[in-house]
């Protein structure tokens, strides 16, 4: 234990589990959120007022248990990737957050060792992506996407909204179960694209056309403007069934297109 009296964030019965990908300047965690009561219990002083009230405003315990282990988590797994050599607290850590709801480090934390991160959680389970200062200069943005493949959907109807026609043709020459896999996996890419540059669901889906089947690597082969398709690097990530998972790197304040 530490001088609190309670178990250092490392030693936590279910610790966060680094993903084996190899980007430099990129780290990618994966962690459950079903942590015993008495570590959430200890995670819960971490939390912010404005934290606390969200997550007590959850009808249900399971949905406020989970909402506090996703900014704990959060809080733990950024604390230890910016302290380089130096005690930063999980609590210490201040947000601040976009336009459409998205999280950054204060200004107070954000020129440190971390240039950017983002998280996605699926049922159970927590992803969270961070950007190093010694990544790539071009990349000044990340996102991170998790879906369950369990999770009902109407695939046929969601297609039409938000796939492109090259991504719908695709889709149609596949099985019930392909059908369901390919789906998820143009929408995990959709969303840690739009997540990275903060958008959501501003940018229109269905203007985002995706190669899944290139090699080494997904690629984008249309974004909606301003952004450039061969700015951007994609990765479609190892995590465990039933979840699939994407990565998204590059730079939000994209050049137009040339010729657009």
């Amino acid at each position: 234990m530490d001088h609190t009296g309670n178990t250092p964030f490392s030693e936590t019965v279910l610790a966060p589990q680094r993903l084996p990908v190899e980007i430099p300047g990129v780290s990618l965690w994966q962690a459950t959120l079903a942590q015993p009561d008495a570590v959430i219990a200890q995670w819960h002083a971490w939390l912010t007022p404005e934290e606390k009230q969200r997550a007590e405003r959850m009808a249900r315990p399971s949905l406020r248990h989970r909402a506090v282990a996703v900014r704990a988590l959060l809080r733990g797994i950024l604390a230890r990737e910016l302290a380089q050599g130096l005690t930063i607290s999980p609590e210490s850590l201040r947000f601040q957050t976009g336009a459409h709801g998205r999280p950054y480090l204060a200004a107070a934390f954000a020129d440190g060792a971390v240039r950017d991160f983002n998280l996605s959680h699926s049922g159970d389970s927590l992803l969270v992506g961070i950007l190093h200062h010694t990544a790539a200069p071009s990349w000044q943005c990340l996102g991170v996407d998790l879906e369950s493949l369990q999770r009902s959907r109407d695939t046929t109807r969601l297609a039409h909204r938000v796939l492109s026609a090259r991504e719908q043709d695709t889709l149609e020459r596949l099985n019930h179960e392909e059908r369901q896999r390919r789906f998820l996996h143009y929408w995990v890419l959709k969303e840690a694209f739009s997540k990275a540059v903060g958008a959501g669901f501003s940018l229109g889906f269905e203007a985002m056309d995706f190669d899944i089947d290139a090699t080494p690597a997904p690629r984008a082969r249309a974004l909606p403007e301003p952004y450039c398709p061969d700015d951007w690097t994609l990765r479609l990530l190892p995590v465990a069934a039933p979840f699939v998972a994407a990565l998204a790197l590059g730079n939000r304040e994209s050049e137009p297109i040339p010729g657009s």
